[in-house]
C-alpha cells in the first residue's frame, strides 16, 4: 500500500486511559498509562504523521461510570461516518462468569468487573452494528485483550484470526494473557505495547517500506519488535478492507531534501531501550511519576525540522483526494441525518414491517426474550412453561423450562454467555425467588435465591410491575412504592443488596438500560434514573402530564440519553435525561395504554404493545410509525442485530417481523 493517510470529515477517535484506580486496591495505578494516552494523542494530532485534527479526537481519562461511558461511545459511534478509532489502555480482566474481556475503569470492582466495568462485548456490538463508519479500528492495550480475538497469530506474525464475525473492523491487541510490566523506576515512560508502537511510527518507521503504512503492514513489524525484547506478542483481527487502511506516514521514507539513509534529527522521547527482564503483572504498563513529568516530550514527526513537507504533484493529489472524499462523506452523512426529517416534511409514510416467519406455541405467549447472540428465542406461555426456539430454523430446541406460574412470574433473561436462563417469580406477598436453568437440559442449575420482605423491607405492586430483571439476568431492581423505604438493587450471583438513594422516587414501572448499568423507575409523573452499581441517582425528572394522566411503562435508550415514557392516555413521550424536557412530538397509535415498551438495540426503533393487543413501532428519529399497527400482540422483543421484532400472541402464534432498511 503506497497511499497516504486521509482522515475524512465525520471521523472520530476516542482515546480512553485509566491510570488511577483509587476505589479498589485490586487494581494497581500506573502513570505510564496516562503517558500512553497522551502519546497516542500526540501521534494522531501533533506529529503530522496521521492527519487527524484536534476536534476529531476525544481523550477520556479516568472515566468512572461504565453506563455513561458506554452511552458516550454509542453516541460518538452513531455520529461517525468516516473513520472510527477506539484506543483503550488500562487494566483488562476476564469475567469469572463468561470469560469475556472486561475493561476496568476508575470505579470498577475487581471482584465484579462485568457488572461495574466496561464489557468489551458491548463495544464490539457497537463497532459492528452501531455505527455507519466506513472504517472501524479498535486498539486495546491491556491484559487479556487477545481474548476479543480468540485465535492467536502464527509465529511469523502473518496470520489474521478468524474473520467470521468482524467484517469491516480492525482490532489490534497487546497480549493474549497477562501483559508485561518492567519494574518501576527504570525510566520507562509508556506501556510496553504503546511505547513500541509509538517508537515504530514516530522514530524508526519501516525502512524500504511504502510512503504510507497500512494497519496490516504495521502489525508484523510491531510484533517482531516486541518479541525481540521478550515482551508479550500482540495480535490482530481484520478483513482486507480495514487492514488496508493507511494509518500513518512511513517515517523511514526520506523527504525530498534529505538523501536516503541520513538520520532524521527529530526523534521521539518515548523509548523502551533494550530488553528488560520479564515480570508478569496485571496490566501492560511501565512505572513513572505523572503525565508530563520525567521528560515525557511531545512526539515529533512530519512537522519537525528536517522532515518532509509534501510539495508539487504530491500535495495536489492529496488535496484532490481529500476534497473528493469530503464531498462524498458529507453527502452521505447529510442524507443519513436529514432523510427522516425530509420524509416527515413531505408527509411520506414509512414502510411497514415485513413478515419474517412464524412459530406456533402450545399455549398463548406473554413474554419473549432473545439470547445475546440472537440465535435463540425464549418465550413464556400463559401456562408458565418457557420454550426455546432456533431463530433461523423456527424450530424448538432444548427442553421446556418450568412451569413457572404466569401470574407470579416477574421476569426472564439469558445469562451473558447464553448458556442459562434466569427466571424470577413471586413466591408469595413477602418473598421473591430467582432460579437459574440450563437451556439444554431444562434443569435447574443453582439453588433458588430468596429475597424476603423481612430482609429488605420492600413492597410489591399487585402485578409486580415495580420489579425488573437485568438484561444479563444478574441484577434485580425492586423500586419503592410506599413510605420512605428505599428501593433496592440485588446482585443475584453475589447475594449483595445495594439501596437506592433515599431521596429517589418510587416506581410502579421499572426498567434497565440495555447495557444493564442504569435503571429507571417511575410512577405518576416522576421518573428516577439510577446507577445500578452504586444506587446513586443520575437524574430525577418530573413533568406535568395533565389531569389523571400517569406513567404506565418506561424504557431507556441504548445510549442512556433518552427515556421513552408510556402514559395512561395511550400515548408515548420521549424525555431527554439531561434536560428533563420532552423531545419531539407525542407518539400516538396505541388504543390502550402500554403493557410493554422497548427500544431496538441500536436505538433506531421504539415498540409498544397495548393492553388490547395493538402494537405500534415508531422510528425514533422522525417519530413516525412503521406502517400500520400490529394486532393480537401480547409480548414484544427486538433481536440483537436490530433487524427483527418478535411478537407473541394469546392465539399461540409467535411472529418474526423484519424492519425496513435504513
Amino acid at each position: 500500500m503506497s497511499g497516504e493517510p486521509v482522515i475524512p470529515p465525520g471521523s472520530r477517535a476516542v482515546l480512553i486511559g485509566v491510570p488511577r484506580y483509587e476505589k479498589d486496591a485490586g487494581y494497581q495505578s500506573y502513570t505510564a498509562v496516562g503517558n500512553s494516552v497522551e502519546g497516542m494523542y500526540q501521534l494522531l494530532v501533533e506529529s503530522g504523521l496521521c492527519g487527524w485534527r484536534e476536534e476529531q479526537v476525544e481523550k477520556i481519562v479516568n472515566p468512572a461510570n461504565a453506563g455513561q461511558l458506554m452511552g458516550r461511545l454509542r453516541q460518538l459511534a452513531a455520529e461517525t461516518t468516516g473513520v472510527l478509532l477506539l484506543y483503550f489502555v488500562g487494566h483488562g480482566q476476564p469475567s469469572e462468569h463468561t470469560g469475556e474481556l472486561c475493561l476496568a475503569i476508575a470505579d470498577t470492582d475487581h471482584a465484579n468487573p462485568d457488572a461495574t466495568g466496561l464489557e468489551y462485548a458491548k463495544i464490539k456490538r457497537t463497532l459492528h452494528s452501531g455505527t455507519p463508519a466506513v472504517t472501524r479500528i479498535a486498539i486495546l492495550d491491556c491484559c487479556y485483550s487477545g481474548r476479543v480475538i480468540g485465535l492467536g497469530a502464527d509465529d511469523d506474525g502473518t496470520q489474521l484470526a478468524d474473520l467470521s464475525d468482524c467484517a469491516g473492523v480492525y482490532t489490534l491487541t497487546a497480549a493474549d494473557e497477562r501483559a508485561h510490566v518492567p519494574p518501576d523506576g527504570e525510566g520507562h515512560l509508556r506501556t510496553a505495547f504503546t511505547g513500541e508502537l509509538l517508537d515504530l511510527l514516530t522514530r524508526d518507521g519501516v525502512p524500504g517500506g511504502p510512503d504510507g503504512l497500512a494497519l496490516g503492514a504495521i502489525y508484523p513489524h510491531l510484533r517482531h519488535r516486541l518479541a525481540a525484547k521478550g515482551l508479550p506478542r500482540p495480535n490482530q483481527r481484520s478483513d482486507d478492507t480495514a487492514a488496508a487502511f493507511v494509518f500513518a506516514y512511513n517515517h523511514a521514507t526520506p523527504p525530498p531534501d534529505r538523501p536516503p539513509g541520513e538520520a532524521d534529527p527529530a526523534t521521539s522521547a518515548s523509548t523502551l531501550g533494550g530488553a528488560v527482564p520479564r515480570q508478569d503483572a496485571d496490566v501492560s504498563a511501565l512505572g513513572s511519576e505523572r503525565v508530563g513529568e520525567r521528560g515525557v516530550a511531545p512526539l515529533t514527526g512530519r512537522r519537525s525540522a528536517g522532515t518532509r513537507t509534501p510539495t508539487g504533484p504530491r500535495v495536489r493529489r492529496r488535496i484532490l483526494a481529500a476534497v473528493l472524499t469530503a464531498a462524498v462523506v458529507l453527502t452521505v452523512a447529510t442524507g443519513w441525518v436529514m432523510w427522516p426529517q425530509v420524509q416527515g416534511i413531505l408527509g411520506v409514510a414509512l414502510p411497514g414491517l415485513t413478515p419474517g416467519g412464524q412459530m406456533t406455541a402450545p399455549t398463548g405467549v406473554d413474554t419473549a426474550v432473545f439470547s445475546h447472540d440472537g440465535h435463540t428465542l425464549a418465550t413464556a406461555g400463559v401456562d408458565g412453561t418457557v420454550l426455546l426456539w432456533n431463530t433461523a430454523s423456527h424450530q424448538r430446541v432444548g427442553q421446556p423450562i418450568g412451569p413457572i406460574a404466569a401470574n407470579s412470574r416477574l421476569g426472564i433473561a439469558f445469562t451473558a454467555d447464553d448458556r442459562a436462563l434466569r427466571t424470577v417469580r413471586r413466591d408469595h406477598e413477602e418473598s421473591v425467588s430467582a432460579k437459574l436453568w440450563d437451556i439444554t437440559s431444562g434443569q435447574q442449575t443453582r439453588t433458588s435465591t430468596a429475597i424476603t420482605k423481612k430482609d429488605t423491607a420492600y413492597e410489591l405492586t399487585t402485578d409486580g410491575s415495580n420489579v425488573a430483571l437485568g438484561p444479563d439476568g444478574r441484577t434485580l431492581v425492586i423500586a419503592r412504592i410506599v413510605g420512605n423505604v428505599p428501593g433496592i438493587i440485588w446482585g443475584l450471583d453475589i447475594g449483595r443488596k445495594t439501596d437506592l438513594e433515599a431521596d429517589s422516587g418510587g416506581g410502579s414501572a421499572v426498567t434497565f438500560s440495555p447495557d444493564g448499568h442504569s435503571t429507571a423507575f417511575g410512577s405518576d409523573s416522576h421518573v428516577t434514573v439510577a446507577d445500578t452499581s452504586s444506587g446513586h441517582t443520575i437524574a430525577s425528572i418530573s413533568r406535568k402530564l395533565g389531569m389523571g394522566v400517569s406513567i404506565e411503562r418506561i424504557a431507556l435508550s441504548p445510549d442512556n440519553r433518552t427515556l421513552a415514557v408510556a402514559l395512561s392516555d395511550n400515548t408515548v413521550q420521549l424525555w431527554d435525561i439531561a434536560s428533563g424536557g420532552q423531545t419531539g412530538s407525542t407518539l400516538t397509535g396505541l388504543t390502550k395504554w402500554a403493557i410493554a415498551l422497548v427500544f431496538s438495540p441500536d436505538g433506531r426503533a421504539l415498540a409498544a404493545a397495548g393492553g388490547d393487543g395493538t402494537a405500534v413501532v415508531w422510528d425514533a428519529a422522525s417519530q413516525r410509525r412503521f406502517g400500520d399497527p400490529l394486532t393480537g400482540v401480547n409480548a414484544i422483543a427486538f433481536s440483537p442485530d436490530d433487524q427483527t421484532l418478535v411478537t407473541g400472541s394469546l392465539d399461540h402464534t409467535i411472529r418474526l417481523w423484519t424492519l425496513p432498511p435504513r
